[in-house]
């Protein structure tokens, strides 16, 4: 939880090595002291505590802090119960929209998922509801309507129009929490459209709006966002790259937990591959559906065309008899089997599943091309990609690359640093002045409706293929 990685991008004002933002690798280690609070942000002199939520559409995750110390006392995270309702947002609004009884029960659910990790939060480190001063919400647009109350079924169709704008404030009461009731709840400010408050505390999390040149960050969810800085403009956007990163409408795709096949590499014309915790492998994640994919495309048994080839189709291509038994047809179209499975179905990646994961990555490449456009500027000269959430943590860089998922800039340049929402959260409950700062950066970046931009289409055409 939190960042995962400790890569210095230019982190503390301190540190006396570091150049450009402000990136707050150390924040979520637990009893680690925040160096990034600013010296007139004192809580109250009592023991006084507060929680960040991270709303996702998959997982949400509490952290729990001593506000007095600036400490982080537990991070707890669990599955959104929501997803019995769909993997994605979209299956989520259609389940509840026009229908007050169904929105409850959406509600509701969120509700509970919050108020179990509050109720671990509070037992396991001896706290009372009533020392809770204040608790700080992130979100994507879907889940953060949804948690505040707000029917999101504008949010469906264009112009995707928020039910509010900018930071909500409401009281434990109000938002079904069992604290407090009159403990003070904060929602970050949304941008607008599908850019929410998990996208605000992005910004100001990794600092991009104080470097110079041109900055990448990137958020791949069940929503793509993609946000662009230049000196002293930013530009957002959201694409519809839909769940096939995180393993949704793949044949045989799953979560990152155990057993999911999450690294694939080809080498002396065999296939081998690594699963989460070592375990069995029973499906495949979204950092090995991305990596097979990469490593089809080297050895030419994928084409540019995103097709998968069978063995009297590459004749001018050197393949090993593992390889070759590994590729074939059947009713449901062809695949090409990553692990043979004597009792159980074979795992495979499918042709519809290239298809799914050309659909997402020429969802994501064309919003970054689109973005870059605006501001006059062309890929070669991106000087940073920053990888927000957790997806990011886990990806491949080099076969993000090779497929077109990020663009085609130096590895070195590309830096994952996790859960960007959760550390941004945390940011704003543990400082006044950061809470104005994700306020100011809210109404400062610009939201880009690609929808709305005539040449979309035809950029997503264009970046479809390898």
């Amino acid at each position: 939880m939190g960042i995962e990685n400790n890569s210095c991008v230019g982190i503390c004002e301190n540190c006396g090595k570091c150049k450009g933002a402000k990136l707050l690798s150390e924040m979520n280690k637990r009893k680690t002291k925040l160096s990034f609070m600013p010296e007139d942000f004192i809580a109250d002199q009592m023991e006084k505590y507060g929680i960040s939520f991270d709303i996702g559409t998959t997982t949400v995750v509490g952290n729990l802090w001593d506000l007095e110390k600036g400490t982080s006392l537990q991070i707890i995270g669990k599955t959104n119960p929501q997803i019995i309702f769909g993997a994605d947002v979209i299956s989520r609004i259609n389940y509840c929209e026009d229908d007050s009884a169904k929105f409850k029960i959406i509600r509701d659910k969120i509700a509970g998922c919050l108020n179990d990790i509050i109720k671990e939060l509070l037992t396991n480190n001896k706290i009372e509801k009533q020392d809770i001063l204040k608790v700080i919400v992130a979100g994507n647009t879907t889940m953060s309507h949804i948690f505040a109350g707000f029917n999101p079924k504008t949010l469906a169709r264009a112009p995707f129009t928020p039910a509010y704008s900018g930071e909500k404030v409401f009281k434990a009461r109000e938002v079904l929490l069992n604290l407090d009731p009159e403990t003070e709840v904060i929602l970050l400010p949304n941008i607008a459209g599908h850019i929410a408050g998990d996208i605000t505390a992005g910004i100001l999390a990794t600092r991009m709006e104080d470097f110079k040149g041109v900055t990448l960050f990137i958020d791949i969810g069940t929503n793509g966002e993609i946000v662009l800085s230049k000196n002293d403009k930013i530009y957002a956007c959201s694409t519809a790259a839909g769940p096939a990163f995180e393993g949704a409408f793949i044949h045989q795709g799953m979560r990152a937990e155990a057993g999911a096949i999450e690294k694939v590499k080809i080498k002396s014309g065999t296939a081998f591959f690594k699963t989460v915790e070592s375990k069995e492998p029973v499906g495949i994640c979204g950092s090995g559906i991305i990596q097979v994919i990469a490593e089809l495309l080297k050895t030419g048994i994928i084409n540019k065309s995103g097709r998968l080839l069978m063995p009297v189709e590459l004749e001018g291509v050197k393949l090993s008899d593992d390889l070759k038994s590994r590729l074939r047809e059947n009713t449901d179209g062809r695949e090409f089997v990553i692990v043979f499975k004597q009792e159980k179905a074979d795992i495979v990646i499918t042709q519809k599943d290239i298809r799914e994961v050309q659909l997402a990555k020429g969802a994501i490449y064309s919003g970054i091309m689109l973005l870059l456009g605006l501001l006059n500027e062309e890929i070669k000269n991106v000087d940073r990609v920053i990888l927000g959430g957790a997806f990011g943590s886990y990806l491949n860089k080099e076969s993000a690359v090779g497929i077109g998922v990020l663009p085609d800039v130096d590895l070195d340049k590309i830096i994952s640093v996790g859960n960007t929402a959760g550390t941004g959260a945390s940011m704003v409950l543990l400082s006044e002045a950061e809470r104005k700062k994700a306020i100011h950066l809210a109404k400062k970046t610009e939201h880009i409706e690609l929808a709305d931009c005539s040449n979309f289409q035809e950029e997503f055409l264009k970046v479809m293929s390898f």
